[in-house]
C-alpha cells in the first residue's frame, strides 16, 4: 500500500487516514497489515475458514458491534472504502481476499449451504451486518438448524440481527431454533453461551442467562470434539459467564473464571489455533483488566495490561486501560500519552480518549493544549452533549455562544461548518473572525446590486476552500461549480447565486460584475474565469467592463500566487490608462499595481512609475465631493500603506517610517459611523499594524513589533496568521512553550496554515522539554498533510511507547518515497 497517494487530500478526524487504515485495514479492503489489531483479524481468519469450506470449526470468538463501521468510515474519511456490501469497493482498491468475498456475494444465490454460511461469517466479521441478512435471508426451523452447517448460517444471522436491532423480536426468533432445544453440536454451545452473554449484559432481567450457560456446559459434555477444540469452547464459556458474575459484583468469582479459563487453553497445534488462541487471551486480559480494577487489584491490572499489550500492540482498549490505570496512580503524564496513544489508534471511544486527555492536559496546567483536545474531541463526536459541554467550558465567549447554537442539518454539527458557513453554502459563519463572513457580505451586496466604492482588502488564497472542505471531511461540499452542491446541502441564497451563473452569459457588466465577486469569494476563481474567456481591453468601452475585467486579472494573479509562474495582470494595467477608466478604478488599479511589482517583480521603476499614478488619482479623489470621509479616509490611509513599497525597496527609512505613520493615523480616526463600515475600519486598522510590525520587525524593533501584534490579536483574536506572528516573536526571545501555545492557536483557527501549526508547535514543545506534547503535534500535522517530512522526521525523534517505530519507519519511507517522485 502506497501511504501517501492513499491519504492525500483526506483529513481523518484525529489520526493520520493511513494509520487508522493499517490498524483496521481487514475491514476496509479485507488484507492483513503488520500494525492490524487482534479483533480486525477475525474477518482474515473468516476468509480462511470460507476457503476451508469448513463454517462448522472454530472461528474468532468476538465480532464489532453494528456502530463500529460507521465510526470507521468517518473518522478516516477514506470515502472510496464507504460501502455497505462488498461489491461496493471498486476492485482496484479490494485485496485478493475482499474481491473473493465479493464475488462469493455476488453470486449468492448460487452458493451451497456451506459457501452461504462461510460468507455469512465473513461478512458479519467485517462488520457488513446487512449484507449478512441478505444472504441468510430468513430464519431456519429448529430441525433444519441440527445441521452444524445449517446451524453455522443461522447463528451469523442471529448475530447480524443483533448488530442491526439489538435485542429486538427479531434477534430473540434467530437465536430461538439455536438455544431453545440446542442440537448437540459446537454451533449450539457457543450460541447459547452467546444468548446468555447478551440477555446478562443487554436485557433488564438477566436471571435466565444462567440457564443458557448451563445448557451450553451441558450439550458441550456430550460432544466428541477434539482436545483444542474442547478447550476452547470451554474457556469461551466461562468467559461469558465472567459478565453475569460482574453484574451480580461476584468479582471474586469473577475473577476464579478467568483463571479457569486462561489454564483451559492448550498448546495451538498450527497456524489456525495459533490465531485462535491468540483473540482467546486477547480476550480473557481485557475482561481480566477489568475484573482487576473492580477488585482493587493493581498488581493484577498490571500483569494482564501487559500481556494484552504484547498481545495486541496496536489495540484501542487496553491502551485505554493503561491510561486509566496510570491516571489512577497519579501519573498524568503517562496517563495524557495513553490517552492520546489511544485515540490515534481509534475509532472506538475516539471522542472519550480526548476527554480524558483534556482532563490529564488540565492537571498538568497545558490549558492552550486541553482547548485543543476538546476542540478535537468535539470533532470526533459533535453530537455527544459531553464533548459540547467540555468545548464550550474551555471556550471564550464568542466561541462559546457559537457552540451553543440550535442546529438545523447535520453538517451543522461539524466544527469548521461552524466557524466558516458562509464558504459552504453561504451559510451563517459562527467565527468572530474578521474574514469568517466575507462571501456573505458580497452575496448581500450583489443581492442588492449595489456594491460598495470601498470594500475590504482580504483577498483568501483559492486553497482555502479547498482545504476548509478537506479538513472538515465534508467532502459533499467539495464541488467545483455551484450547480454541483447537492440539493439538500443549498440555502436558498446558495439557490440564489446559482440562478446568477445561469443567467451569467445574458446579463449586463455590472450584473456579472456583482455575480464573479461572489463566486471568487467563495473560492470558486476557475468559474469566473471560465465565465469571462478572455477579451482584448481596446474592447471594453464602458466602465463596469473595464471594473468587471479588473476583477478577472485580480482572480486570475490571485490563483497564480505561490505557482511556478507568477501571472502579471496587464490587462489591468492596461484599464488603468483606458481613456473610460474613472478616477477611482484608475486609483484601485495603480495600488495594485505597486504591491505587484514590489513583491513580484522587484522593480523600482515599475513600482516607482506606477506610484505616482495612484498619488495623482488620490489628489482628485481627495479635492472631489464624489465620496464620503469615510471613504476618504479608507482610501488615504491604504494608499500609503500600499505604496511605502518603493520606499522600503529604496531602503529609505525615514520615508517609510513617516509614511506608515501617516497610514496608521488615518486607520486609527477613520470616521466610520455604520455596522458596515465599522468592519472595514477595523479589517483596515488591523492589516495596517500587521504592516507596522513587520516594519518594526524589519528594523530591529523587537518591543515595538511585538505591542504591535498583541494589537492586532486585540482587533482579531481569531486570524491564524497573527497567532503564527505571535509565535515566532515569543520563539525569537527564547520563550518555547508559549510560542507552541501560540502555534497551536494557528492550527486551532486554520484551516490555512493547520499542519504547518501544528508542526511547528511540536517542534516548540520539544524544545521546551514537552515530549508528549510535541509527539501529538506532529501526528496532528501528518494527520493533515501527510507528505509533511519535517514534521514525520519530528515524530520520528520524540515517538515513545507502541508507535515509535511506526514513526520511525515512517519518516524513512516518506523520504524515500519523496526521493524516488524526486528522481522521476
Amino acid at each position: 500500500m502506497d501511504r501517501w497517494e492513499l491519504a492525500h487530500g483526506r483529513v481523518g478526524v484525529n489520526a493520520p487516514s493511513w494509520l487508522t487504515f493499517e490498524v483496521h485495514r481487514p475491514y476496509l479492503d479485507g488484507a492483513d497489515s503488520p500494525l492490524t489489531t487482534v479483533h480486525a483479524r477475525g474477518s482474515v481468519f473468516a476468509a480462511r475458514r470460507f476457503e476451508q469450506r469448513a463454517p462448522a470449526a472454530p472461528r474468532f470468538g468476538m465480532t464489532m458491534p453494528g456502530s463500529y463501521r460507521a465510526l470507521l468510515d468517518e473518522e478516516t474519511r477514506l470515502t472510496p472504502y464507504r460501502v455497505s456490501d462488498p461489491t461496493g469497493l471498486a476492485p482496484e482498491l479490494a485485496s485478493p481476499t475482499w474481491r473473493r468475498m465479493a464475488e462469493a456475494y455476488a453470486n449468492r444465490s448460487d452458493l451451497d449451504d456451506v459457501d452461504r454460511a462461510g460468507l455469512a461469517q465473513w461478512l458479519l466479521a467485517t462488520c457488513l451486518s446487512d449484507s449478512v441478512l441478505e444472504v441468510i435471508s430468513a430464519d431456519l426451523s429448529e430441525s433444519a438448524c441440527a445441521d452444524p452447517v445449517l446451524a453455522a448460517g443461522q447463528w451469523a444471522r442471529a448475530s447480524a440481527l443483533f448488530a442491526v436491532e439489538g435485542l429486538s423480536e427479531r434477534t430473540r426468533a434467530a437465536y430461538s431454533p439455536l438455544v431453545d432445544n440446542p442440537a448437540p453440536t459446537a454451533i449450539h454451545v457457543q450460541a447459547c453461551a452467546a444468548w446468555g452473554y447478551l440477555v446478562t449484559r443487554h436485557a433488564a432481567d438477566d436471571s435466565p442467562a444462567p440457564a443458557h450457560f448451563a445448557r451450553a456446559e451441558e450439550v458441550l459434555k456430550g460432544l466428541d470434539l477434539p482436545d483444542f477444540d474442547d478447550a476452547l469452547l470451554r474457556a469461551r464459556l466461562l468467559l461469558r459467564q465472567v459478565m453475569h458474575a460482574e453484574r451480580q459484583r461476584e468479582f471474586d468469582h469473577a475473577w476464579r473464571l478467568l483463571g479457569e479459563a486462561s489454564d483451559l487453553l492448550v498448546a495451538p497445534g498450527d497456524v489456525d489455533e495459533e490465531s485462535l488462541t491468540v483473540e482467546m487471551r486477547r480476550r480473557i486480559a481485557d475482561r481480566a483488566v477489568d475484573i482487576a480494577v473492580r477488585r482493587g487489584d493493581t498488581e493484577g491490572e498490571s500483569r494482564y495490561i501487559a500481556e494484552a499489550l504484547a498481545l495486541d500492540p496496536y489495540d484501542v482498549k487496553v491502551h485505554m486501560q493503561a491510561a486509566q490505570a496510570a491516571e489512577r496512580r497519579g501519573d498524568n503524564e503517562k496517563a495524557l500519552a495513553g490517552y492520546l496513544e489511544t485515540a490515534r489508534l481509534g475509532p472506538y471511544g475516539t471522542a472519550f480518549a480526548l476527554l480524558a486527555a483534556v482532563r490529564c492536559a488540565k492537571a498538568l496546567g497545558h490549558d492552550e493544549f486541553a482547548r485543543v483536545l476538546a476542540e478535537r474531541a468535539y470533532q470526533a463526536a459533535p453530537r455527544s452533549a459531553r464533548t459540547r459541554e467540555v468545548l464550550v467550558e474551555l471556550s471564550d465567549p464568542p466561541l462559546a455562544e457559537m457552540l451553543n447554537r440550535p442546529v438545523e442539518h447535520s453538517y451543522e454539527h461539524n466544527w469548521h461548518y461552524r466557524m466558516y458557513a458562509a464558504y459552504f453554502n453561504l451559510g451563517e459563519s459562527g467565527s468572530p473572525c474578521l474574514y469568517a463572513s466575507l462571501p456573505t457580505y458580497a452575496h448581500e451586496f450583489a443581492a442588492a446590486g449595489s456594491p460598495p466604492e470601498v470594500n475590504w482588502q482580504r483577498l483568501m488564497p483559492p486553497a482555502f476552500r479547498a482545504n476548509l472542505v478537506r479538513e472538515s471531511g465534508l467532502t459533499e461540499f467539495a464541488v467545483a461549480h455551484p450547480a454541483d452542491l447537492p440539493a439538500h446541502l443549498r440555502t436558498p441564497a446558495w439557490d440564489e447565486l446559482c440562478a446568477w451563473v445561469e443567467r451569467f452569459p445574458t446579463d449586463d457588466a455590472e450584473r456579472q460584475y456583482l455575480t464573479a465577486v461572489v463566486l471568487f469569494r467563495l473560492g470558486f476563481g476557475k468559474v469566473v474565469l471560465d465565465l469571462l474567456p478572455p477579451r482584448p481591453v481596446a474592447e471594453l468601452t464602458t466602465v463596469a467592463e473595464l471594473k468587471l475585467w479588473h476583477w478577472r486579472d485580480v482572480v486570475r494573479y490571485v490563483g497564480s500566487v505561490g505557482s511556478a509562474s507568477v501571472f502579471e495582470p496587464t490587462a489591468s494595467f492596461e484599464i488603468a490608462d483606458h481613456p473610460a477608466c474613472p478616477t477611482h478604478l484608475r486609483f484601485v488599479i495603480s495600488v495594485f499595481a505597486v504591491v505587484f511589482h514590489a513583491r513580484e517583480t522587484k522593480s523600482l521603476e515599475a513600482a516607482s512609475h506606477w506610484r505616482d499614478k495612484a498619488q495623482e488619482s488620490l489628489d482628485e479623489l481627495l479635492a472631489g465631493d464624489a465620496h464620503t470621509p469615510f471613504e476618504k479616509s479608507m482610501m488615504e490611509s491604504r494608499f500609503y500603506r500600499s505604496v511605502t513599497y518603493v520606499p522600503f525597496l529604496r531602503r529609505d527609512r525615514d520615508q517609510l517610517a513617516r509614511e506608515m505613520d501617516r497610514a496608521e493615523e488615518l486607520a486609527r480616526s477613520v470616521p466610520a459611523s455604520t455596522p458596515y463600515e465599522r468592519f472595514l475600519a477595523r479589517e483596515n486598522l488591523r492589516a495596517c499594524l500587521e504592516s507596522r510590525s513587520k516594519e518594526a520587525f524589519g528594523f530591529g524593533e523587537h518591543d515595538r513589533g511585538r505591542q504591535l501584534v498583541a494589537e492586532v490579536l486585540e482587533i482579531d483574536p481569531y486570524e491564524p496568521k497573527t497567532h503564527m506572528e505571535l509565535a515566532e516573536v515569543l520563539l525569537a526571545e527564547g520563550r518555547e512553550r508559549e510560542a507552541g501555545e501560540s502555534y497551536l492557536r494557528t492550527a486551532r483557527l486554520g484551516p490555512i496554515g493547520t499542519a504547518r501549526g501544528y508542526a511547528l508547535a511540536g517542534e516548540c514543545f520539544d524544545r521546551a522539554g514537552l515530549p508528549v506534547l510535541a509527539e501529538d503535534c506532529f501526528v496532528q500535522a501528518l494527520r493533515v498533510d501527510p507528505h509533511a517530512v519535517s514534521a514525520a522526521r519530528g515524530w520520528a525523534r520524540v515517538a515513545s511507547g507502541a508507535l515509535a517505530e511506526v514513526a520511525a519507519s515512517y519518516a524513512r519511507d516518506l523520504e524515500a518515497w519523496g526521493a524516488a517522485r524526486r528522481a522521476r
